[in-house]
């Protein structure tokens, strides 16, 4: 009797569970896979986000040393005033950037 109930169970191992345990490894496989390289995109992401963190704070710090040179000096000159618009200009299109960046961050949440 024990022989035969230990060949039933390993028949039954065998034919059922054996195959949805294989189909439960791949498909847990398969999603890790992608998990992966979700995880890579973020983490590109955030490489990019960091870079323009950068960018942005370079360009913050040096319009604010434009501007108190132009404050502290009696004769403005218009290259200067030139610089500080073209560096506005370039704060303006980084804060886009940081604004789509932020939007695509949070759509991918």
């Amino acid at each position: 009797m024990k022989k035969e109930m230990s060949e039933a169970l390993m028949e039954f191992y065998q034919k059922i569970l054996a195959p949805e345990f294989s189909t439960i490894r791949d498909k847990q496989a398969a999603h890790d896979d992608k998990f992966i390289d979700i995880i890579g995109h973020f983490d590109d992401l955030y490489k990019h986000l960091g870079k323009l963190e950068e960018e942005y704070q370079m360009i913050v710090s040096g319009m604010k040393r434009i501007e108190d040179s132009i404050e502290n000096r009696p004769d403005r000159s218009p290259d200067l005033e030139e610089k500080v618009k073209e560096l506005k200009q370039q704060f303006i299109q980084m804060q886009l950037r940081f604004d789509k960046l932020e939007r695509e961050i949070s759509r991918t949440s």
